[in-house]
């Protein structure tokens, strides 16, 4: 994101979107017309962050998570779920793109990979269990790394797409459709938007 953007009041975090088709897809677009004059940053703290981790499945309802309390901690969290939520960006735009996948992505995305494997032990039933430590407010955030790293790793990684509203959407989805050939991130929002245009210019 650019500094120069503005911002706008982000919507309820029931009513976002998940339309990516995959949990680390949703995160990346959690930026509302990522490349817009105005801005709408889904995640612009903490309480948010938690409450949109619990709609997007990166956070079960049973963990009870809490926020944050103090205003360093809280400070901290932000900036790293906007440093990765960047890194991830780039990295999945690089593999759509066809191109070298940023160093400095790749550094990222293993940092937040390395802390999930060390926060999970073996169990008895021979699975692995986050362990009581690693349950705080960084959960989700590893959770996305994981999800990054095996849909990278995977064939259906070629179905990567963008949104073909390059002026102002910026999201990414896989694209699941049976001929592949699906454009938008989502029929009802750009490409609704994309008909109206065409068609006033008729």
């Amino acid at each position: 994101m650019s500094p120069a953007h503005g911002h706008l009041t982000p919507r309820p975090v029931a009513a976002i979107r998940l339309d990516g088709g995959r949990l680390c897809l949703d995160f990346v677009n959690t930026i509302h017309d990522r490349h817009a004059v105005q801005i709408e940053d889904y995640l612009q703290e903490p309480r948010r962050f938690i409450e949109w981790c619990a709609h997007s499945g990166a956070l079960h309802v049973a963990e009870g998570i809490p926020v944050p309390r103090a205003a360093r901690e809280r400070t901290a969290l932000m900036r790293e779920v906007t440093t990765l939520r960047d890194q991830l960006h780039a990295l999945f735009a690089a593999r759509i793109d066809g191109l070298r996948l940023p160093a400095s992505a790749v550094r990222g995305l293993d940092h937040w990979l390395h802390l999930a494997w060390a926060g999970q032990s073996l169990g008895a039933d021979a699975r692995l269990h986050w362990r009581a430590d690693a349950r705080n407010a960084r959960l989700p955030l590893k959770r996305i790394a994981l999800d990054a790293l095996d849909l990278l790793g995977d064939p259906a990684a070629s179905r990567l797409r963008r949104c073909a509203n390059t002026a102002s959407c910026g999201w990414l989805f896989l694209d699941t459709s049976k001929n592949q050939r699906r454009r938008w991130c989502a029929m009802e929002t750009c490409g609704t938007a994309d008909k109206m245009r065409r068609y006033r210019q008729d």
